[in-house]
């Protein structure tokens, strides 16, 4: 008797460990191998079922961000077109039903209900066309606070809060001033949602110190149902979103779109803001015939061009000038406020410097000086002012490099304003401004984040490499302390542990990175991936961005950019797998491992679908990776259907099967879980004539082996026949009392049901072997020999008696003995182990003899091994 022992994988061959002494035994894969899962071992079962949790907003398209802080603190945060909702433990956040009320929140005409508390040269006013502005001092605050009262005291309650203009920050309280319900908090530009339960009445305030404004649009009481916060991106960039995670704060990158931070202030609380950064990056400088002027040293105003330049697309941008001359002034309302410094150099005129104090205070202005900046500050000689004043001062020290300040000492202020200022024709100051509205082509409305020396012209200035006129970033990625960018031909790094940093003046290992590729055509970063080196994958390579050791960081210094592989990237984000990676080669079909060669400690490549080349036809349109209970790659592809890759490095194990349902996969999840990751489907459907799409979770394998509940059934729920709603008009299938109950049509949505069971879609499984071949004495494999299957035997676990059907193709199928023993089975039983002796096969005589075996939901079935008898 020869015999052939099959494996059920569709690849590369696995080990199977299963010995029987007179069979030739082979590791076959598969040719067909839809909806079996299987594992490293050699088994498989008809896949798990997919739980059904929810529909996206409106049924619309949606990416799934997976918002993950911990193994036991995650969140999905659901984007469609302008919106997020987000969930937790597979419930969307929402707000309860409330009757409080915020007073002229959206400021339609005024400022009226919000009560002034504007300290000392601050100022908060109304502004066109419906904006509460606040502009502080640099030590003093633009403050309106309301007094609201509470209708609903001990409920949830959640504050809305549209910000225009930004930074500001935001207090809830029981008190005035007070932060017990909301702890004072930064609101960058954008839009939050922030949760909070008062026990009674409270007071919110708002307040800014910096001198240029900030605007707020709306702050109103979010309303009872969904959270929705809206974002930037219609449905056409979702595919272009890339992400990375770092503590409550999620950074989004998107092609043709500003980065954007997610951020989570609690379970329920969100923001989705502008990711802002103050001091770059920056172009290389001017060297143009145009010059470009303020008219503010600081706060808000406006920057001229010597000739047309600006664009709307200039909006958001940055501009660098460097002047002749410094300056340094403050408004002075306090004890302990001091300006910025000015260097003082040279000798003789050189250091004279005009010091100017006006207003109208009874205090004690100090003039300090310091070796260093920062440093210690010690008093100036005669540099001490209890009234205006208008001198050139000269400290006479010849040579020496001294950095000036001017304020007012602990213990000398009593009351008043002071206006003080430092200024020096010597040196230069470098300023920075953002553009907040283009007024002409040659006139921007500007908010100075740095103060300029001065307002007249210069032609040493430089724009940021960011804005829509220029573009943003195309991915991102936090690696070795540092915030990545990346975007056509160049990447950016922040200063270390400090993600909004760019100044390019931070010296050292610490300081900003920008680099170009600067070698090839400019090409587009589709994805950055931080392993034991930053890879970021281009249309044409992938590149390598290292130290020029392993154990040491990059640094500006220390950077090194290498191509990894010639293999380019598709427009796919990349995954992790431990210290490689695996990503989308650019035909956007064949899916590629990246990993350090252990002879020459350089990046490279592998094809993971080298057996079976077509796995990623049409193309491949998102890739997820599970790692419990074993490592699978979850690969979208453009027809609905999913490819996954069981993968072991270790044990040479690669192995695709085919998963398919009644609609469409467009997108997948993944979230960490203890015994199996939670692996969330977003399913498009056609549910009695329309068109829907749900968010449907693989069932656990611990659930899938027949007992009171089976849970194979594809956007099922667990009930005595109502909430189904979602599948309204749909012949659905139900389990429950450790049997299969039948199918039914929805009607109502409901069926008729005695007790408990998963109810849901039907699907089945279906395997069918490669090419086999007769095996003859000598052990010689014949392909082109007519042959014929005369019986199988079938290894199995956890298996429904009428669980699995075989035959030489899938129309000439017979169900497995019903006889054992002379006995007649128990058509619902299910069999812990199943090992019995070979049975007849309807074979055919031919040169292509195959094996097909089929499973249906909702009937388990695991299967170990099959034996053929050629």
């Amino acid at each position: 008797m020869k015999a052939t022992l099959l494996a059920f994988n569709r690849g590369r061959i696995s080990r199977l460990a299963l010995a029987r002494a007179d069979f030739k035994r082979t590791a076959l894969s598969g040719e067909i191998m839809t909806n079996w899962m299987p594992r490293a071992l050699g088994s498989m079962m008809l896949r798990p079922g997919w739980a059904y949790k929810g529909a996206t907003r409106g049924n619309a398209l949606a990416v799934t961000i997976p918002f993950i802080f911990a193994v036991d603190d995650t969140a999905r945060l659901e984007m469609t077109d302008g919106q997020m909702r987000v969930w937790v433990d597979d419930a969307l956040v929402t707000r309860p039903t409330v009757s409080t009320a915020i007073l002229n929140g959206t400021f339609d005409v005024d400022l009226a209900d919000w009560t002034d508390e504007d300290e000392a040269g601050a100022v908060s006013d109304w502004v066109v066309p419906g904006f509460m502005r606040l502009r502080g001092t640099g030590n003093n605050a633009a403050r309106r606070r309301q007094f609201v009262i509470c209708a609903n005291p001990g409920v949830r309650h959640a504050v809305n809060i549209s910000v225009n203009r930004g930074p500001l920050k935001l207090r809830i309280g029981s008190t005035a001033g007070g932060e017990e319900y909301v702890e004072e908090a930064l609101l960058f530009p954008g839009e939050h949602s922030l949760a909070f339960t008062p026990t009674g009445d409270f007071y919110i305030e708002l307040f800014c110190y910096t001198e240029h404004a900030a605007l707020v649009d709306s702050v109103t009481i979010a309303p009872a149902g969904i959270m929705e916060i809206s974002t930037p991106w219609v449905e056409a960039a979702l595919p272009n979103l890339r992400w990375d995670q770092s503590g409550d704060v999620v950074f989004v990158a998107c092609t043709g779109y500003r980065q954007r931070r997610i951020e989570r202030r609690a379970v329920d609380s969100w923001s989705v803001v502008t990711y802002q950064c103050d001091n770059g990056p920056f172009k290389l400088d001017n060297i143009g015939p145009i010059t470009m002027t303020p008219s503010v040293e600081s706060g808000d105003g406006d920057l001229t061009a010597s000739a047309p330049f600006f664009r709307v697309g200039h909006v958001g941008a940055l501009f660098r000038l460097t002047q002749s001359g410094q300056s340094a002034s403050e408004t002075l309302t306090g004890a302990d406020q001091w300006s910025d410094p000015i260097r003082i150099t040279g000798v003789d005129g050189q250091r004279v410097f005009a010091v100017i104090i006006t207003g109208t205070f009874s205090a004690t202005v100090t003039l300090q000086y310091s070796v260093a900046e920062p440093g210690s500050w010690v008093d100036a000689a005669s540099g001490s002012f209890s009234g205006p004043t208008a001198i050139s001062y000269d400290d006479t020290l010849d040579n020496q490099v001294l950095y000036y300040r001017i304020g007012i000492k602990a213990g000398d202020y009593t009351s008043g304003t002071a206006e003080a200022k430092l200024s020096t024709p010597s040196g230069s100051q470098t300023g920075i401004c953002r553009v907040n509205t283009i007024a002409s082509e040659t006139v921007a409305n500007v908010s100075v984040l740095s103060a300029f020396g001065d307002v007249t012209a210069t032609d040493e200035w430089a724009e940021s490499y960011w804005s829509d006129e220029s573009g943003y970033p195309s991915a991102g990625a936090l690696h070795e302390g540092r915030l990545w960018w990346g975007g056509r031909d160049r990447m950016w790094a922040s200063v270390s542990d400090d993600f909004h940093n760019f100044d390019d003046t931070v010296e050292g290992d610490s300081g900003p990175i920008s680099r170009s590729i600067g070698k090839g055509p400019v090409d587009t970063v589709y994805w950055m991936l931080s392993l034991q080196r930053l890879l970021f994958g281009c249309g044409g390579k992938v590149w390598s961005i290292r130290s020029s050791s392993l154990d040491e960081p990059i640094t500006p210094t220390n950077f090194n950019l290498k191509p990894a592989t010639g293999q380019g990237a598709a427009n796919v984000p990349a995954v992790e797998l431990d210290k490689n990676g695996a990503y989308l080669q650019r035909s956007g079909q064949r899916l590629f491992e990246v990993a350090i060669d252990a002879e020459d400690g350089e990046y490279g490549a592998s094809d993971l679908a080298a057996h079976v080349p077509e796995i990623g036809e049409p193309s491949i349109t998102r890739i997820v990776v599970q790692r419990q209970p074993e490592t699978r790659l979850h690969c979208i592809r453009a027809d609905g259907t999913v490819g996954i890759l069981i993968f072991d490095k270790r044990e040479e194990i690669q192995c695709w099967v085919d998963i398919e349902t009644d609609g469409s996969v467009e997108d997948a999840c993944v979230e960490p879980g203890e015994v199996e990751d939670k692996v969330t489907y977003t399913v498009r459907r056609t549910v009695n004539g329309t068109t829907v799409r749900y968010f449907e979770r693989w069932a656990q394998e611990a659930g899938c082996r027949g007992d009171t509940l089976n849970h194979q059934a594809d956007s099922y729920v667990v009930s005595t026949g109502d909430g189904l709603d979602h599948l309204e008009g749909m012949e659905v299938i139900a389990w429950g009392g450790g049997e299969d109950l039948g199918t039914f049509t929805v009607t109502g949505g409901a069926i008729a049901l005695d007790r408990e069971a998963v109810i849901g879609l039907p699907y089945e499984a279906r395997f069918k072997s490669a090419k086999l071949a007769a095996i003859v004495e000598g052990g010689a494999a014949l392909l082109c020999e007519k042959k014929r299957i005369s019986r199988i035997g079938v290894v199995a676990a956890d298996i429904h008696a009428q669980g699995v059907q075989y035959g030489p193709d899938f129309d000439t199928m017979d169900d497995l003995p019903l006889i054992e023993d002379g006995a007649r089975l128990d058509l619902d039983a299910i069999r812990d182990a199943y090992d019995e002796p070979m049975f007849t096969f309807s074979g055919r005589w031919d040169t292509d003899c195959r094996v097909c075996l089929k499973a249906q939901a909702p009937r388990p079935a695991t299967l170990l091994a099959a034996v053929i008898e050629i």
